[in-house]
């Protein structure tokens, strides 16, 4: 996503790379939540599912943690996403109807879904000057684990008593940023020059390739046992995918990033933190009409991203830079 949710891209050829990325990313999230349940999702969703994790990547790639003025730091990050949070909580409030849910839905991100985001983006801004300390010390491996032992609790151990976590638990464990502390934390070691490797790119598209296949089969298993989300990458070999993907994307930006890059794709990487928070409204409204619900798979996600485009660029026009960032369009 653009300037509310991460540091300012370096200029150059980094920089186009990097929002070329975020394009790509933004495109995962609408397949995403375009995609159809059961089998499709089993087998489509590993292939999209980098998305979350480019976005909270780059979050860590692109910020410094020597730093010695973190409250300005925290103001600055966290009010530039708070805004557009609430703004968009009542509009999606609206849109359902129902005011009097308006103080819960602030609360719970459940207005829509993907606002979870948000506060998983506001919880590692503020670690981040903890997480940066523990990277630099002894104890830094430590973080390593901290999304596995999560993801068992939350996940495979309801599982395997037939359930999804439901309630008060998934609403809490949704809002929680500690199944992307791999992703986040990676970022963020590898930005700073914490963790310095050189990288091979064919073994890490091969291991990329094979992780693929792996959370396909596991995907499967979820949906044999009655998962609701078995395309979810929040599972240990959506984690292993998510990792060699960034590393991928890291190698290719530590050689300098990419010479060429899809103007369009650069385009809609710009415009990706407003693509997020509109695009699920233009699903719920789409729904509305006689023929959304009968397009294939792909046709749908296309009209989405086509629509959603169109507003976030026609908004910008109107807005203006600075109206914009407030409201999340850019």
């Amino acid at each position: 996503m653009q300037q509310p949710v991460t540091a300012t891209p370096p200029k150059g050829p980094k920089n186009t790379t990097i929002q070329l990325f975020r394009g790509v990313a933004i495109l995962g999230v609408i397949l995403s939540h375009t995609c159809p349940e059961g089998m499709w999702s089993v087998v489509c969703r590993p292939l999209v599912n980098i998305c979350v994790p480019l976005f909270l990547f780059f979050s860590g790639y692109l910020t410094k943690i020597e730093n010695t003025d973190w409250a300005t730091f925290f103001k600055k990050r966290i009010v530039r996403v708070v805004i557009p949070y609430l703004i968009w909580t009542v509009i999606y409030t609206i849109q359902t109807g129902n005011l009097k849910r308006l103080p819960v839905n602030i609360l719970t991100t459940n207005a829509a879904s993907h606002l979870y985001y948000i506060f998983v983006y506001i919880q590692f801004v503020l670690l981040t000057p903890m997480l940066g300390k523990l990277a630099k010390s002894k104890y830094g491996w430590l973080v390593w684990f901290i999304t596995p032992v999560f993801l068992l609790f939350y996940k495979y151990l309801p599982l395997s008593h037939g359930k999804d976590p439901s309630g008060y638990t998934e609403i809490i464990c949704r809002v929680l940023c500690l199944g992307w502390v791999t992703i986040y934390y990676l970022g963020l070691v590898l930005g700073n020059r914490i963790l310095v490797k050189k990288y091979s790119m064919t073994a890490l598209i091969a291991l990329y390739a094979a992780s693929i296949v792996l959370q396909v089969g596991e995907g499967y298993g979820w949906l044999m046992m009655g998962s609701s989300n078995p395309g979810s990458i929040l599972k240990f070999t959506g984690i292993v995918t998510a990792v060699a993907f960034l590393l991928i994307v890291y190698t290719i930006l530590e050689r300098g990033g990419l010479k060429r890059c899809n103007r369009l794709l650069v385009m809609i990487g710009d415009y990706s933190f407003g693509l997020y928070l509109c695009h699920v409204l233009v699903m719920r409204l789409l729904r509305l009409t006689p023929f959304y619900d009968s397009l294939p798979y792909l046709v749908n996600s296309a009209l989405v991203l086509v629509i959603s485009l169109a507003f976030c660029f026609a908004a910008h026009k109107i807005l203006g830079d600075k109206a914009s960032r407030w409201v999340g369009i850019r």
